[in-house]
Parts: C-alpha cells; structure tokens; sequence
C-alpha cells in the first residue's frame, strides 16, 4: 500500500456525504484485511528469523573455528549470529515488515478518524451548517438601494 492509496482512502468529499458513508464501512473491511494480513507475516517472518538464528547458532558450536571462535560461550555465539549476512537479511526483512504492518494498521486507525469526521459533518450538514444564506426580496432590494447610494456618493466625490 502507498502513501497516495492510504491518503485517497481516508480523504472525505464534503459534496457526497452520503456516498461517503455508504463507502466507509467497504473500505474499513479491506483494510482492516491488509492489516491484518501485514500483522501475520510480520510474525511468520520473526518465526523464520527465529529459525534462522538457531541453525545458524548450531552452524557456529558445530564449527567454532570457522567464525573464528576460540571459547564457544553463550553469548559469544548469539553475537557472532548478529553479524551473519543470512541473519541481518532476515532481520531487515522483519524490520520492513513491521515498519508496512504499523502503516497499515495507521490507514485503520485513520478510517476510525473518518468515520468520526463523516458523523460531525453529517450533523453539521443536518444544522443547516452548509446552507447558503438566502436574502429576502426586501433584503435584495435594501442591498441594491445602499450599492446605489454608494456609487452615487463616490461619483459626486
């Protein structure tokens, strides 16, 4: 999902309320799917980056000379683990999953803002709050004497 498609989906057209609303809960559901499609494989990715850290970890007690390893201890095989190309891959892919997971999950936590925007605007709307101001025959007719005047009074300036 990209910056545009996020922002086109919570954007609100003030002119169509009613398709507005009629579009929001559509648009929660699919996105609330990507979310929670982006959750999952962040977790199966921090599954296999798990994996991926025990063979390597086997990899380096079975063979300590390779990663060039005197004393085999705990912690110094988790740091050399931290240093592999095969570990920092998987970990960048961890890192870029939860990163697209978060910006999902902000797309629904933005359509809940939406949702409570279309209900003020919907109340506003409901108020008169939108409505043109509309001028009485009289009002016009005030407004056009006192333009009038105006001119009169500027052109004897």
């Amino acid at each position: 999902m990209d910056l545009e498609e996020s922002r086109a989906v919570v954007q609100i057209d003030e002119h169509n309320l009613d398709k507005e609303c009629v579009r929001l809960p559509t648009d929660y559901l699919k996105y609330s799917h990507v979310a929670v499609d982006a959750k999952r494989d962040l977790e199966d990715m921090k599954n296999r980056l798990e994996v991926i850290q025990a063979e390597l970890a086997k990899g380096i007690r079975a063979n300590p000379e390779n990663y060039g390893l005197e004393k085999v201890t705990e912690k110094a095989v988790d740091m050399t683990v931290l240093t592999l190309p095969r570990y920092q891959k998987a970990l960048a892919r961890v890192q870029t999953l939860k990163h697209d997971a978060d910006l999902a999950q902000a797309v629904v936590w933005a359509l809940e803002h939406k949702k409570r925007t279309l209900t003020l605007l919907v109340e506003l709307f409901g108020m008169g709050y939108f409505s043109s101001p509309k001028i009485s025959k009289a009002g016009r007719e005030a407004v056009m004497q006192k333009t009038m005047q105006r001119l009169r009074h500027r052109e004897d300036d």
